[in-house]
């Protein structure tokens, strides 16, 4: 009889998904900027395009999770990414490109909701915060790792690298979930309620998850903007393919650390303050990230992000799962959610470039909404305070 999948079991299809993932799609904008001729742009609409298919993939995983089991919805989103990584290998035209990085991006929206239900179900809220941070930890430093060493992998393996790489850890992935059972049994805890010295407030007010749904898209506008005009601040800096995965790839490596210290402790929990700082962080480090052509400061801008975007994602994150027993439908959700800040932040950033022509346009149009967010949660938590 095959055993329900252990924690440690979980967290290598996590990491090794989001090592592949990282490398798939952050080097393919640069080989469509070398190869195709793609501009900032053209990877903003691309980057859009992914959002959408990404918030809308993710709902309907999530969901299939939940009527299907995770585990069966794993193995269809392992082996679509597989066969999506095929498809672009072997034609290396751009329209069949633009149909692999589709099929890729829906298939992928299979796994990751899943994998966190699978890392949350069952779990009473003191080692539901010690599950999620893991996994937190897990996928951040894994991308990291994929973002750092990606520049060189294209470098010494060659831009085919970018497919069978992958393709060989989604067809592993795929093979491992026939060790697990398709719809495995977790035994449901008594109570939802943290132990007695588990550092988690007993109180949890309901707005947090509002502010956290609502926080996490806005920050994910900011890293799916960067993250595609990553190849225009390459060129404009004078930076080799490897030199930018050295140097943009810090950010990545601070949100890991980030999400180290909010698993161990968690004072942070619910408390609106910590919430409040990691935004306005968000907004000034991303400006900074977007306008600046020095390398120091492009440095400090990235350790203020890296922060404060594992303080907003962590928050979301954890109060989505938090009290709940659907974790595949939440899961689901809080990938949608974030799915509607990939495509909005490059969407709003093409609309901006293209009614002002103006090439700092999308720093300009993000910042702005990034702060409208932030005034929009603020009388949020006025309400919610005076209620």
């Amino acid at each position: 009889m095959r055993a329900a999948p252990k924690p440690l079991s979980i967290y290598l299809l996590e990491g090794s998904n989001s090592f592949a993932t990282a490398y798939y799609f952050n080097y393919l904008l640069f080989l469509l900027r070398d190869h195709h001729g793609f501009g900032d742009s053209q990877n903003l609409a691309l980057g859009a395009v992914h959002g959408f298919l990404f918030m809308a993939s993710a709902w309907w995983g999530g969901r299939m999770g939940q009527r299907l089991g995770y585990v069966l919805t794993l193995r269809l989103g392992f082996a679509g990414m597989a066969a999506s990584m095929a498809l672009g290998w072997v034609f290396p035209g751009l329209i069949v490109q633009m149909i692999a990085f589709a099929g890729w991006t829906i298939t992928m929206c299979f796994t990751w909701p899943n994998l966190e239900a699978l890392a949350s179900a069952g779990q009473p809220s003191d080692k539901l915060a010690r599950r999620v941070g893991i996994y937190n930890v897990v996928w951040a430093g894994t991308a990291a790792l994929g973002y750092l060493l990606g520049g060189w992998m294209v470098a010494r393996l060659g831009t085919g690298s970018l497919y069978w790489f992958p393709l060989a850890i989604h067809a592993l992935q795929a093979a491992a979930t026939f060790l697990w059972p398709a719809r495995p049994s977790f035994e449901t805890p008594a109570s939802s309620q943290p132990a007695t010295g588990s550092g988690i407030p007993t109180a949890r007010p309901p707005y947090f998850q509002k502010l956290a749904w609502v926080a996490n898209p806005l920050s994910y506008m900011a890293i799916n903007t960067l993250l595609v005009m990553v190849p225009g601040i390459s060129t404009r800096l004078g930076l080799s393919t490897p030199e930018t995965g050295t140097l943009m790839s810090l950010w990545y490596f601070t949100r890991t650390g980030a999400f180290a210290v909010l698993w161990l402790w968690g004072g942070w929990h619910y408390r609106f303050s910590w919430f409040a700082w990691g935004y306005a962080l968000l907004i000034g480090s991303f400006a900074c990230l977007m306008v600046s052509s020095s390398i120091p400061l492009l440095i400090a801008a990235q350790c203020a992000f890296g922060w404060a975007t594992a303080i907003l994602y962590f928050s979301s994150l954890y109060y989505s799962m938090d009290g709940t027993e659907t974790h595949g439908v939440h899961g689901g959700i809080h990938e949608a959610l974030v799915g509607i800040g990939i495509g909005g932040g490059p969407a709003l950033s093409v609309a901006a470039t293209w009614f002002s022509g103006n090439p700092t346009a999308p720093a300009w149009a993000v910042t702005s909404v990034l702060g409208l967010g932030g005034a929009l949660m603020a009388h949020w938590r006025w309400r919610a305070r005076n209620a």
